[in-house]
């Protein structure tokens, strides 16, 4: 099954947008995890943001952050693999190393990337009530709170 990745929006049910690693991950996520009387919203709200509607900056953003996340990735699995192997002389330690450097550089990335969201908030509310209709977000969550 091909890996689909973008911005999103309600891929977790207390945040508008953010970044999804794995659409259908997520989807059988939500069927194998989450309580029967919450799926049918959830799944109905849980949408990737077609690029060709996002402003260029954030695009720009996102692919340096989907280029950091698989930097990291790949960092991860030489350095699980350098683990298994019990390999723990100089390749490991430079695996580590490198992890290291991806992680620091991914979060540097991303908070970059959460700035330009951010300069893009108004327009993605906006796109957010045009691509979800009939939405209960009320800027905490999907579920409308009980009162008590």
């Amino acid at each position: 099954m091909k890996l689909i990745k973008g911005l999103a929006f309600h891929v977790h049910h207390s945040i508008l947008v953010e970044w999804c690693y794995d659409f259908n991950k997520r989807v059988e996520a939500i069927k194998q995890d989450k309580p029967k009387e919450e799926q049918e919203l959830r799944l109905r709200l849980f949408k990737l943001i077609p690029k060709d509607r996002l402003p260029k900056d954030l695009i720009k953003a996102l692919k340096d952050y989907d280029k950091a996340w698989d930097a990291y990735d790949k960092a991860a699995e030489d350095y699980d693999k350098a683990e298994e192997t019990y390999n723990t002389g100089l390749s490991c330690l430079k695996a580590a190393k490198t992890l290291e450097s991806a992680g620091e550089a991914l979060e540097k990335v991303g908070q970059a990337c959460v700035k330009v969201l951010n300069n893009n908030k108004d327009f993605l509310e906006i796109l957010h009530s045009e691509l979800c209709p009939n939405c209960p977000w009320d800027g905490e969550s999907i579920f409308r709170r009980k009162e008590v």
